[in-house]
């Protein structure tokens, strides 16, 4: 009789042990991606840090902290600052040029668009950026207002390439009377360029108006100054 009361208390004990015995630890690896994939990860982190610590304050750091990396790996594509601050105003340049030349240069004769029209889209483009790529649009915002030594050179390049390529589209209306207007080519364009400003504004106050309403709302505003008096 003991040595079955003995027999069933070692089992007791043993079943005991098992509810409450740990586990072992799941060893989670970490996802090895190719070095392309994996510049392409942190150059994603990096517009999400930069959109929100801004061209001076943002660093290797943060990005490594989003990446889940270690600081040296992000080193490692990214040397120093200068570099990585060289990397993300690629990808802006890259992504407004698009937009401008997307909509301002004709590829071919069926693909021609109006001036009008070419307005029209370019104005949707830039709210349809402020609404789905907003990190794009307040690395932007930072660069183009922000007169900094060592990157307000190259966003006034960016400008200039812009204005040109929206002259070339609009200088022939103007010059055949299609487009009456008080502004010269290149200060339409140049006033067209802005929009961005507006178009952040309108996108982000508190009670915002739906995208229709912001971009019938910004073509009145921008078009009124191709509508020249008749005397």
């Amino acid at each position: 009789m003991a040595s079955r009361t003995s027999l069933i208390n070692t089992i007791n004990t043993n079943y005991w042990m098992l509810q409450h015995m740990e586990m072992p630890a799941v060893i989670r690896r970490r996802t090895r991606l190719s070095p392309e994939a994996r510049r392409e990860q942190l150059m994603q982190c990096a517009i999400e840090v930069f959109s929100k610590r801004g061209l001076g304050r943002a660093g290797h750091a943060e990005i490594a902290q989003l990446a889940q990396v270690s600081v040296a790996t992000v080193f490692n594509y990214f040397s120093n600052r200068e570099l990585l601050v060289d990397h993300v105003l690629v990808q802006i340049e890259d992504f407004f040029s698009h937009m401008v030349r997307k909509n301002f240069i004709d590829i071919n004769e069926q693909q021609s668009k109006s001036p009008h029209q070419a307005i029209h889209d370019y104005l949707a483009d830039f709210v349809d950026a402020a609404i789905n790529n907003p990190q794009f649009t307040y690395i932007w915002l930072e660069w183009s207002s922000a007169i900094r030594e060592d990157t307000w050179p190259r966003y006034l390049a960016l400008l200039d390439n812009n204005i040109a390529i929206i002259s070339d589209k609009i200088a022939p209306a103007i010059a055949s009377g299609e487009i009456n207007t008080y502004l010269t080519t290149t200060e339409f364009a140049r006033s067209l360029s802005n929009q961005g400003y507006m178009i952040l504004q309108l996108v982000n106050q508190p009670q915002a108006m739906d995208r229709e309403g912001i971009i019938a709302f910004l073509e009145k505003y921008v078009t009124s100054a191709l509508a020249k008096a008749e005397r």
